[in-house]
């Protein structure tokens, strides 16, 4: 009853805070931890076998030490061990035996738990949804999530509902609906808005991560140059497209001039779906390889010394693997000019660039969202 009591209470303070009302199952993401695309609200239903059995076998010893009859026919075979060990394992694919979740941390029989439920939920959804899935559990999706609301990693109320809403599948509106600005179908999740090309806001998007990642490459002291022109000398005629293949070109990077170009893709894309679905981040990687092929932009930059550098994330925050280092490279540059911790400064760029996103991405459904209700309304 009181643990039924508290989750009653855990989920109606959810909701009064944010206006959102989850299923079951969308509470069930909630509750798991960030790397599993949840928001870390824990339930007391859900963690209380694991809370017990890793505090009974944390104090054994202790206990013995206090009481040498303590246990004595075996901490194991206790039944009120067993019982919880066997509401432990039902939410697992496979059971664990009572003796070694007693030599467990709660964290680590937590995470069992977390790992079952984010295979379950894989399990069961679309190959759109297991794409979303994937890119919001990545690092740089979830960075928004530990961001204190300063500043550049400052959401507003609504913006921060609005991701609330994409990150745990939660619809915005009863349908889809047609969108006249792009003769598109804005779906009922809003994820129309981070790919729509009405509206301007994909152009503004691009700079304001442009302008975002050229400050924190002044900070480290990499003399960044925004849409340098004339980078290239074009070959042949009709070239002059590509004297300008850099967002952001940078002197001097891992030791050779870099032409870094950002990228925002969708973990949705068509192009790389049935990839998205299997393997987070594929959205982005395919798009990084389109980027070097396209007009042999990296092979042209080769050829007159400089290294031609995608820089692709998703719209939820993920970021290539391979930009992924590349912003470690700007953080560590930045640790080592001004003293700081490399870890730190890290998660800090990451936030920045998660919150950035997620704003534009917020804003961009709202603003969509109240052109739907006016038409609505006049009609």
């Amino acid at each position: 009853m009181v643990i039924a009591c508290a989750r009653l209470r855990t989920r109606d303070c959810f909701s009064g805070l944010t206006g959102l009302h989850l299923t079951d199952v969308q509470w069930e993401q909630a509750a798991r931890d960030l790397a599993h695309a949840g928001l870390g609200l824990r339930s007391v239903a859900r963690d209380a076998p694991a809370a017990y059995l890793a505090s009974v076998g944390g104090c054994a010893q202790a206990c013995r030490e206090l009481d040498p009859g303590y246990a004595a026919s075996g901490l194991a075979s206790d039944p009120t061990v067993l019982l919880a060990a066997s509401s432990f394992s039902a939410l697992l694919a496979q059971p664990l035996a009572s003796h070694l979740a007693l030599g467990m941390r709660q964290k680590a029989l937590t995470a069992l738990c977390d790992a079952a439920s984010w295979s379950q939920h894989l399990l069961v959804s679309s190959v759109t949804a297991r794409a979303l899935l994937r890119s919001e559990a990545e690092q740089g999706a979830r960075a928004w999530l530990a961001a204190v609301p300063v500043a550049k990693t400052r959401m507003e109320g609504a913006a921060f509902v609005m991701e609330l809403r994409r990150r745990l599948g939660v619809p915005d509106a009863p349908g889809d609906a047609w969108y006249p600005k792009c003769d598109g179908i804005m779906d009922r999740f809003a994820l129309h808005a981070g790919t729509c090309a009405a509206g301007g806001e994909r152009t503004q998007r691009h700079n304001a991560l442009r302008d975002l990642l050229a400050s924190w490459a002044d900070r480290a002291g990499l003399q960044p140059e925004v849409e340098k022109a004339g980078l290239l000398l074009p070959q042949r005629p009709g070239e002059a497209q590509l004297s300008r293949p850099a967002d952001i070109f940078l002197p001097s990077l891992s030791g050779a001039p870099a032409a870094l170009d950002l990228a925002v893709t969708a973990p949705q894309r068509q192009e790389s779906l049935a990839q998205a679905g299997q393997h987070a981040l594929a959205s982005a990687s395919q798009y990084a390889e389109t980027k070097r092929a396209y007009l042999q932009t990296a092979h042209a930059c080769a050829s007159q010394g400089v290294r031609f550098v995608p820089l692709v994330v998703e719209s939820t925050g993920a970021w290539e693997p391979a930009a992924s280092k590349t912003l470690q490279l700007l953080s560590r540059a930045v640790a080592a000019r001004t003293g700081a911790d490399a870890g730190i400064l890290h998660a800090e760029l990451l936030q920045e660039v998660s919150v950035l996103l997620r704003s534009h991405h917020a804003r961009a459904a709202l603003r969509r969202r109240a052109e739907a209700s006016a038409q609505d309304g006049a009609a």
